[in-house]
């Protein structure tokens, strides 16, 4: 949980291809900060992210790509998910995106 953003971005792919095509396992949890809930943190200047060792911190529709993209590249079905209150502007504070496995059936 909360560990993409850690990664730095060129890094990716590894992880995708590590996770998703060589351990496969059924379900993947993934969570990660909604850039886009920052603006409600009242001591965070604008422009920051809530950690310093974040390399990056997506909005919903940045995460969502990543994630659909992802789980078409190696056999997953994903839904997404707010984690704390979901807030009507911005969205919730942290997000997550749940794979699914699809069993090929031959």
């Amino acid at each position: 949980m909360e560990v993409i953003e850690h990664v730095d971005p060129p890094r990716l792919s590894a992880l995708e291809r590590t996770v998703f095509g060589e351990a496969k396992p059924k379900t993947v949890l993934v969570t990660t900060p909604n850039g886009e809930y920052n603006v409600r943190y009242e001591t965070l200047p604008a422009g920051r992210f809530g950690h310093r060792d974040h390399r990056f911190e997506w909005s919903r529709g940045e995460f969502q790509s990543w994630a659909g993209e992802t789980a078409r590249t190696w056999g997953y079905q994903v839904r997404y998910l707010p984690v704390g209150t979901d807030d009507p502007e911005v969205g919730s504070p942290t997000q997550m995106a749940v794979f699914t496995r699809v069993e090929v059936t031959a």
